[in-house]
């Protein structure tokens, strides 16, 4: 596109890496922009990269753990208190945890027992990149370490939450992306992506899905159906900087979520939170480029071996 789109849509107020294991056609179509900025909406956006930390050495343990982690967001004068390789620069500080599981009741506890048992299957649908490719799925935006690579069968292909209840077992076979631990043909498969259309909505059973959401997104449409933010997420961007990429600005995005069901990417900060620790870049660490450097390159790894 050469012509800059500003658009607003509901808002959600109202090293090293893990074992690589080995491993309802409900269709609603929505306009084409909402699809659009919802796709776009999961993965490497709104780093900070100005002031990355040391490199890992050898020594660095395999993943980083909670502790860590706590350490480095509770941090003052924006120094670590920990070596965390990057992580807690991931994001603009939308990542969350409201560590302890909140309580449920019996029924909402069987309930998302089969939420999430059937989540699993749908994300093994695809166990390696390479499957989903074969099935037509396209990138959508770069490989980034905590969010992987998101991954989708194109615009209209894709069934949003459009009531206040529960997710259906039909919305739950219809996720908005795969996502994939790497961008290579075997890379595994680590969860999938949700968007909906509505503010506050249930989602899974009980309290403990934190949905999340984007501000000012420029999306720029690639080849084959592919999808970049070369300006990434959750900044000042204006239209005249995205019309200069050629791309259209989204101004906010729907309530998004996350869902780590695979085995070996169960999250540390719960199933349902924004990041994964256990997806990094191939040197262990989770250090970006500059957004504004991203363009299409397909992963925001410094190192770029991803």
């Amino acid at each position: 596109m050469t012509t800059t789109e500003e658009r607003a849509y509901p808002s959600s107020a109202d090293a090293g890496k893990p074992p690589r294991r080995p491993t309802s056609r409900l269709r609603r179509r929505l306009p084409y922009a909402l699809a659009v900025l919802t796709l776009a909406a999961g993965f490497a956006i709104g780093h900070n990269t100005n002031n990355p930390a040391p490199p890992a050495t050898a020594s660095s343990p395999p993943i980083v753990t909670p502790q860590q982690i706590n350490q480095a967001l509770s941090a003052t004068n924006g120094v670590p208190a920990v070596n965390d390789r990057g992580y807690s620069q991931l994001e603009n500080g939308v990542q969350h945890s409201h560590a302890f599981e909140l309580p449920m009741s019996a029924a909402d506890r069987k309930l998302l027992s089969h939420q999430l048992t059937l989540a699993q299957q749908v994300a093994m649908k695809y166990p390696t990149l390479g499957d989903a490719e074969r099935a037509r799925l396209k990138r959508q935006g770069p490989f980034s370490p905590g969010l992987g690579l998101h991954v989708s069968g194109g615009i209209g292909n894709y069934v949003y939450m459009a009531g206040k209840g529960v997710m259906t077992d039909a919305q739950i076979e219809h996720p908005t992306s795969w996502i994939f631990d790497g961008t290579k043909p075997d890379s595994p498969v680590a969860g999938l992506f949700y968007g909906a259309v509505v503010p506050n909505p249930a989602g899974f059973a009980g309290p403990n899905d934190v949905w999340h959401q984007h501000k000012n997104i420029c999306i720029v449409l690639g080849p084959g159906g592919s999808i970049d933010t070369p300006l990434g997420a959750d900044r000042d961007v204006t239209n005249a900087q995205c019309s200069a990429v050629h791309g259209f600005l989204v101004k906010a995005t729907g309530p998004l979520l996350h869902v780590w069901v695979v085995p070996g990417y169960e999250d540390s900060q719960g199933g349902f939170a924004h990041l994964n620790p256990a997806i990094t870049c191939n040197d262990g660490t989770y250090h970006t480029i500059n957004t504004s450097k991203i363009g299409e390159r397909v992963t925001t790894c410094l190192d770029g071996t991803e």
